[in-house]
């Protein structure tokens, strides 16, 4: 129950920083962030209605797909994030914080707007997804695309689907091309970002220790690290001598133990390579 709650209060942080990123850096420059809630933003433009309004609302029918087509806990989780991320907005549109707006008069700098924020949504996206939720909106248009289609990028839908509507911002915007780049430039970074940090989370090594002490070797991953391997019986093609293999798969913060526990097995010989998670087992890049 304790670690339950502490994903609803993760996920409401994460909404509320969400919030504060469009505060300070989308709505001053005058861009469409892209998916629903660059929709959302682009009313807000137009009819000077604040946009946590039209979030919530256009959220709820997705929400409402999200309880029919994927699971219980990941639509409670997004419905969580869409309600503290449309009030988070609602309220501080009211409160007086542009002393740390990010805008220049000039408009010279308006291209860090959309890097900067881009950066943080993509961060924020990964964490939501580790949390089995999402932010709503073209998230959970995703995620049931990814049902049908299982082979297909979470983060490249929403860009292919983002870029689509942010090219929508070039009539909102009096025709003019900054914004449409803007948005453009906000999708593919928080993608690139979120794409980029759930594969460092995931990344894995492989090793193959060509060795004469396999069973030390593997009593220390086996009893020191907590991870799993394996002993190939082998024979040196040109010594003729019988050797032995182990093959380990760890995780990436493992690996400066296991290295430096091998340089006392100054004789054995050790390849390393990179490997990502799959569903059914390893699948090796």
């Amino acid at each position: 129950m304790f670690k339950r709650s502490f994903s609803f209060l993760k996920i409401s942080l994460l909404a509320l920083i969400s919030a504060l990123n469009y505060c300070i850096f989308v709505f001053p420059n005058k861009f469409a962030p892209a998916g629903i809630d660059g929709i959302c933003t682009m009313i807000q433009d137009i009819f000077n209605i604040n946009m946590g309004f039209f979030a919530l609302i256009a959220n709820i029918p997705l929400i409402i797909i999200a309880f029919i087509m994927l699971n219980r806990d990941y639509a409670i989780k997004s419905s969580v994030y869409v309600i503290v991320f449309s009030v988070s907005v609602i309220l501080i549109k009211d409160v007086n914080i542009s002393s740390i707006y990010y805008f220049t008069e000039t408009g010279t700098s308006t291209i860090l707007a959309p890097i900067a924020s881009g950066v943080i949504r993509g961060i924020i996206y990964a964490h939501t997804l580790k949390l089995n939720g999402s932010a709503g909106g073209v998230d959970i248009i995703s995620s049931a695309i990814k049902i049908k289609k299982p082979h297909l990028n979470f983060m490249d839908n929403i860009f292919i689907i983002n870029t689509l509507i942010a090219f929508a911002s070039f009539w909102v915007y009096g025709m003019n091309i900054e914004p449409v780049l803007c948005s453009i430039i906000y999708a593919y970074i928080s993608s690139y970002t979120c794409n980029l940090m759930r594969d460092k989370e995931h990344e894995i090594i492989k090793y193959e220790i060509i060795t004469k002490n396999p069973e030390e070797i593997i009593t220390y991953i086996n009893q020191e690290l907590h991870q799993k391997a394996t002993i190939i019986n082998a024979k040196g093609a040109f010594s003729n001598e019988d050797t032995s293999v182990v093959l380990c798969i760890i995780k990436k913060n493992y690996t400066p133990f296991l290295e430096k526990y091998l340089l006392d097995y100054p004789n054995c010989i050790t390849f390393k390579s990179y490997a990502s998670d799959s569903i059914s087992g390893v699948t090796y890049k």
